[in-house]
């Protein structure tokens, strides 16, 4: 899926001073270098995931990384038909925007697109079907034991991550006043969101958390 608009704004935006390399700092418990595709995911922090919106003339563009724990409850791939719903219903729900955040009436925004990824990284990541033969050198000995022990921490050190983009059209952006956060009551393992917001006027770093809700966007647009 192409996904031009919200990745050309989004570092048109973020490219300022206010959110160079040395203030862009997230409790992910990693680090990556911009411009790179964030599709190698590291050790995150669960109940925290982050929220960047870009404001430029009538175009807004959002983006929200969330760990899957977050989102589902488990980082793992699917194995069963119920964590299989799980991760579909998921999806479904982020698709709706207003599940994720509400924005003010009186700015007009309508939804024009949303992409929803789940990118996961991990020994059981990606399974093609093909299944490796273990080799065994004759004549020596070896512990099963060890292999398999080996096998499951690489399994438990699985994570996986949530990406949704959205890409809104607004009649009076300088309206857009506030935004609020039903995605705390959506998803039950979210605690809080690294929100980050730029504007024609400023850009703005916020932590939002479940008791909290909302942020105001005075001063940025």
């Amino acid at each position: 899926m192409k996904r031009y608009f919200v990745a050309g704004l989004m570092c048109l935006m973020f490219a300022g001073p206010a959110f160079s390399k040395d203030n862009h700092k997230h409790k992910h418990g990693h680090k990556h270098k911009h411009g790179e595709k964030h599709r190698q995911l590291s050790a995150h922090e669960h109940g925290s995931g982050s929220f960047n919106v870009a404001i430029e003339g009538n175009k807004v563009a959002m983006e929200l990384e969330a760990p899957g724990a977050d989102i589902v409850g488990f980082e793992h791939k699917a194995r069963t038909k119920k964590q299989k719903v799980a991760i579909a219903k998921a999806k479904a729900k982020l698709k709706k925007l207003a599940n994720v955040v509400t924005l003010s009436d009186a700015a007009g925004c309508e939804l024009e697109k949303a992409s929803i990824e789940l990118h996961i990284e991990g020994e059981d990541a990606h399974d093609h079907g093909k299944k490796k033969k273990a080799k065994h050198s004759h004549g020596h000995k070896h512990k099963h034991g060890h292999k398999h022990g080996k096998k499951k921490a690489k399994a438990e050190e699985t994570h996986s991550e949530f990406h949704a983009e959205y890409q809104l059209t607004c009649s009076s952006p300088e309206k857009l006043v506030e935004i609020a956060f039903p995605y705390f009551k959506n998803f039950k393992g979210a605690e809080e969101l690294e929100v980050s917001v730029a504007g024609p006027k400023s850009q703005k770093k916020f932590e939002v958390e479940r008791k909290t809700g909302k942020i105001d966007l005075g001063g940025i647009i």
